[in-house]
Order: C-alpha cells, then sequence, then structure tokens
C-alpha cells in the first residue's frame, strides 16, 4: 500500500478552505475559465475534506471536524437549492457564498492556519475536446 502524504493532504485542505474564504473576485479569477468555478470552489472543498477525515480524522479536534461539516452543510444546502446558486454572479452577491467564506474563515482558525490568499491550481486542470 503507498504511504500517505500527511502534509501535503492538509496542505491541500488548507488551501481550498484558504480559496473559499477568499473574496470572490480572488476566488473566480484563481480558477480557469472553462470550468464551472462555483462547482470547483466546492469539488475541491469536498474532496481534501474527504482524503484529510478518511485518513486523519483521529487528529482533528471535534472543534475543527465540527468547521469542515460547517462548510460542507453550507454547500450541501447550496446544492439543494439548485442550479442558481451555482454561478458566477452567484458567487459574488449571493448571501449563501457569503456564509460560506465566513464559515471557511472560521475553519482557518480552527486549525491555525492564515487567512491568506492561497496558490492556484489551475495547472491541474484539462480543457475537454
Amino acid at each position: 500500500m503507498a504511504s500517505v502524504n500527511r502534509r501535503a493532504i492538509l496542505e491541500r485542505l488548507k488551501h481550498s478552505i484558504q480559496l473559499l474564504a477568499c473574496p470572490a473576485d480572488v476566488q473566480l479569477r484563481t480558477l480557469p475559465d472553462f470550468v464551472c468555478k462555483a462547482d470547483e470552489l466546492a469539488l475541491d472543498f469536498d474532496h481534501w475534506k474527504d482524503v484529510v477525515l478518511d485518513n486523519f480524522s483521529s487528529e482533528l479536534t471535534p472543534v475543527q471536524e465540527a468547521s469542515l461539516a460547517a462548510i460542507n452543510s453550507s454547500l450541501s444546502e447550496m446544492t439543494e437549492a439548485g442550479p442558481p446558486l451555482w454561478t458566477e454572479d452567484s458567487v459574488r452577491q449571493s448571501d449563501q457564498w457569503a456564509n460560506t467564506r465566513v464559515l471557511a474563515a472560521t475553519a482557518l482558525e480552527e486549525f491555525g492556519w492564515p487567512l491568506e490568499i492561497p496558490p492556484g491550481y489551475a495547472h491541474e486542470f484539462v480543457r475537454g475536446r
């Protein structure tokens, strides 16, 4: 079985939360134009949250787990609300996305991570045919 790079995984979770906590203009310019940016913000967080919980949940405090759950719940509620919340305009203007940014900032505090603009990962996206 391959070893798990704990540091790198936690770093990617941190970056996904940092991006969720950033102002909308930063969130949107960080992602490539050929993706659904709102979806990618949520998908990136969801992926790294799951990887951390699957591998390191025993290392998280209850408050840290609750902060991840709060972000996840906010994103799930937006999914249930439907497509109007998954546009770039909604990322910029909706109360739901503003709330998610607040929850992400709180999670950063709980993990002891700084509120800053994370590095971009646009190079990982591949344009479809």
